[in-house]
């Protein structure tokens, strides 16, 4: 572990607001300290040039959920349904996942954070879909079911096929990068997880589930799983 006290650290990138200010959301900090480990914070004005110090101060790497990707990263031009983006989150958070791939700690990515994986390793997104959010604005979830493909990490940790996730997101993979395959399903088609086949734990999931810890078990055995990657 990267600390003195043998304590593993977990990087997390905070949200943002539309006025540039960044924050973390509690349902993360919960899930990192019910493993026992410590967040890294990684602020979206990092030097990219110190990024790397902070990498190696890490065991692994959630890539959190927040605003849209801006288009242009995955070679497409800004459609009407595309959210707020942060110029300044997508060049540190690129950056960071470089060298992330690089260091091969696990990696978790939730909501944006799948899609940032996605965008990362050469694929596209689908701008804006509707049915799985209540609005741009409320806090409330869609819940609805999943299909989980077998013998993935998450069917294992699902304990079944079928799991019932949160839903908060207007946006989805499309074009699935190489190197990733899909997990997870919803009833209407939609990508709701990806795996990098393999040994390292590398995982996207479209919901949320630091949001529903205490909702069920397969959300807390996401964290877990995370936690006993760690080297």
């Amino acid at each position: 572990m990267n600390n003195t006290q043998g304590i593993p650290r977990i990087g997390l990138l905070p949200y943002s607001r539309a006025d540039g200010s960044q924050y973390f959301p509690q349902d993360y900090l919960d899930a990192i300290e019910m493993v026992g480990a410590e967040m890294v914070p990684v602020m979206h004005d990092t030097p990219l040039d110190t990024l790397y110090p902070l990498v190696i101060s890490m065991d692994a790497m959630i890539f959190s959920g927040g605003c849209d990707i801006d288009p242009v990263h995955y070679g497409c031009a800004r459609e009407p349904g595309c959210g707020r983006i942060d110029p300044r989150r997508d060049q540190t958070e690129l950056a960071l996942f470089d060298l992330v791939l690089g260091r091969n700690i696990p990696v978790l990515g939730i909501c944006r954070g799948m899609q940032l994986l996605n965008v990362a390793l050469g694929g596209t997104l689908k701008q804006d879909i509707s049915g799985h959010r209540v609005s741009e604005t409320s806090d409330d979830p869609i819940w609805h079911d999943v299909r989980l493909e077998a013998g993935s990490r998450l069917a294992a940790l699902a304990g079944g096929p079928v799991a019932r996730v949160n839903s908060y997101h207007h946006q989805v993979l499309d074009r699935v990068a190489d190197g990733l395959v899909v997990t997870a399903r919803s009833a209407d088609g939609e990508i709701e997880a990806v795996e990098m086949p393999g040994e390292r734990f590398f995982v996207g999931v479209q919901w949320h589930p630091e949001k529903s810890l205490k909702d069920d078990a397969f959300s807390a055995n996401i964290f877990k799983a995370l936690r006993a990657a760690m080297r």
